[in-house]
């Protein structure tokens, strides 16, 4: 009975795949890059995205959006900033991105219903003991819209890992209005940088408590970078190289530096919970 999120390596983008106890699967973003493609990889294990959550609409974050429908992937539910005004999710993103944004807002009209009680993937109940929490902030303008960016939380035996977007110190300054959001980044074990680790979507103010480790999901070309400011926010944890040994305290991994990033929640045999950072 494990949860794995799976951070991948996909240059200037997220694309992040998550497998919770109960067998679903959860895609959070649909980054790639020219020599990756998440949704192939996924592909060879399922074609059911039992739960899809957009961050937000910019390029970096739909870029497979059209291989859904090319590769025959089925969609269960939907999580997205829906209250975004098209006109501006257009007006900034590059011109290249309309056929992608045209089949992201198709799908965003089409997901309109309720989930009914007993159905909703993130659900304790319904995913195997995994409880996923969206936070967003609709307070900031529309200029911007990183700032609208979902945080995505999940919680399984006592270990939360938080995912958030693009989101820059405006958003997380009204998100820290939110005393369930502060609860959940003052649990946080694992946190993962906004805006891949640039220093636009740094702010101290949400580091009231120390996660065990930081993720940054970046490129090899970055305008600034907050790495070290990350890592002095961070407690440290042992992070294991795959097919190697031992294991070394990291306080920071980058998909950049160390490839994809595996993390695992789960019990060991005296029934105590573990998480186990594996890179590759």
């Amino acid at each position: 009975m494990t949860l794995r999120v799976l951070i991948h390596d996909v240059g200037h983008g997220q694309a992040v795949h998550a497998f919770t106890p109960a067998g679903q699967t959860v895609v959070i973003d649909l980054g790639c890059s020219s020599a990756f493609s998440p949704l192939e990889w996924l592909s060879g294990i399922t074609k059911i995205i039992d739960s899809l959550k957009i961050t937000h609409p910019h390029g970096d974050h739909i870029d497979e959006f059209l291989l859904l429908k090319n590769m025959g992937f089925k969609v269960r539910q939907l999580w997205r900033p829906s209250w975004l005004p098209k006109e501006e999710v257009y007006k900034q993103n590059q011109s290249s991105y309309s056929g992608k944004l045209e089949a992201y807002f198709e799908m965003s009209d089409r997901y309109t219903g309720t989930i009914a009680d007993g159905e909703l993937v993130g659900d304790p109940a319904v995913s195997g003991g995994v409880a996923i929490t969206q936070f967003n902030s609709k307070n900031c303008g529309v200029s911007n819209i990183n700032n609208h960016s979902g945080v995505i939380v999940f919680d399984y035996l006592g270990v939360s890992i938080v995912i958030p977007g693009d989101n820059e110190p405006a958003s997380w300054r009204e998100l820290m209005k939110q005393p369930k959001f502060v609860s959940a980044m003052n649990s946080a074990n694992v946190f993962m940088a906004s805006h891949h680790g640039r220093e636009s979507g740094y702010c101290a103010d949400i580091f009231e408590r120390k996660p065990n480790l930081c993720v940054v999901s970046d490129g090899r070309a970055q305008d600034t970078d907050a790495r070290q400011r990350y890592s002095y926010h961070a407690r440290g944890w042992n992070v294991k190289k795959r097919n190697s040994l031992p294991s070394e305290e990291r306080y920071c991994v980058t998909t950049r530096r160390d490839g994809y990033i595996d993390i695992k929640v789960g019990k060991n045999t005296n029934g105590k919970a573990y998480l186990s950072v594996e890179i590759g």
